[in-house]
């Protein structure tokens, strides 16, 4: 995937080599870039494979459903025979990812973003119950009995990738496995429903202070989408403008104080899943230097929210 092959998709399709070529760099699995050309922008999304890219073109109708504003594929190839990858084009959805302006927002554009993010979760939580757990690609979907197997999974592979990287000691691996205990009884109650994930700091798109839409639709999940609430939590905790937008989507939603503290399960777990994921290379824009002052910082924020949890 390069600038040649950029240059060339814009020549096949628009007839002309795009004015200029903006990397985006927040997104984890697939290349992605803004091409600008004389009378319009536009997204080109990339992918050797297409089960990570496919899914935008697979769950595109279901947003539309929901009345979720989504950007329109308006080219897509994923045979491969033209250029060694499959890719998408899609219309630009104005403004920037969450991460990108967040502390530039006052408290009531948090507000009012939070209670769209809200709308959202209670769009999807209008459809029916699923029948089982895991996750959606644009081509496939993994079938689990119940959540507490899921996680169970997740906890061995987190041990084994933590003898090889050390990035976790043992009183943060034992937080996570005295969680898992606890809660085992609302995790094997849990029933399914089909939720997406990714909302926390990316693919929330703010224009002018305002939502302005969602992009990467390429995964769902089936499960608690309580989960989702606890990956917002792991980004912004401990910040003041966070613990606003956080609260916000938490009232929006009418939770309790127990369902505050699933929450806080959530975040210790997802933070330790993406402490896990330190040092893997997913594509262009990660290293695979793990980052150890990032590290610390996750660390602490476990044994914060833990601490929080027992009074």
């Amino acid at each position: 995937m390069t600038e040649k092959d950029i240059q060339e998709i814009g020549k096949k399709h628009y007839g002309e080599v795009p004015k200029e070529i903006i990397r985006k760099t927040i997104g984890m699995c697939n290349e992605v870039y803004e091409l600008v050309f004389s009378d319009e922008s536009v997204i080109l999304r990339m992918n050797k494979e297409k089960e990570w890219i496919y899914g935008t073109h697979k769950f595109l109708p279901l947003f539309k459903q929901l009345k979720i504003k989504t950007p329109e594929i308006l080219i897509e190839d994923y045979t491969k025979e033209s250029f060694p990858f499959c890719y998408q084009i899609l219309t630009k959805i104005e403004g920037k990812d969450l991460l990108e302006v967040f502390h530039t927002l006052s408290p009531i554009q948090l507000k009012g973003i939070a209670r769209e993010v809200s709308d959202i979760m209670d769009k999807f939580k209008s459809l029916p119950p699923v029948e089982s757990f895991g996750g959606f690609t644009g081509l496939n979907e993994s079938h689990e009995k119940d959540l507490m197997s899921i996680l169970l999974n997740k906890r061995k592979d987190i041990e084994e990738r933590n003898k090889v990287s050390g990035i976790f000691d043992d009183e943060i691996l034992g937080i996570h496995q005295k969680l898992l205990k606890e809660y085992s009884p609302y995790f094997q109650q849990v029933k399914p429903r089909l939720y997406y994930d990714d909302l926390n700091s990316k693919n929330v798109m703010i224009h002018e202070g305002k939502f302005n839409g969602l992009v990467d639709l390429d995964f769902l999940l089936k499960g608690d989408y309580l989960e989702s609430i606890g990956s917002i939590q792991a980004v912004w905790y401990g910040t003041e403008l966070g613990e606003i937008y956080l609260n916000e989507v938490i009232k929006s939603q009418e939770l309790d104080s127990y369902h505050r503290n699933i929450i806080n399960v959530y975040t210790i777990f997802t933070l330790v899943g993406w402490g896990m994921e330190a040092g893997v290379v997913h594509n262009g824009n990660s290293t695979g230097v793990i980052n150890w002052d990032r590290i610390e910082k996750t660390r602490k924020k476990i044994k914060a929210i833990y601490a929080s949890m027992q009074g």
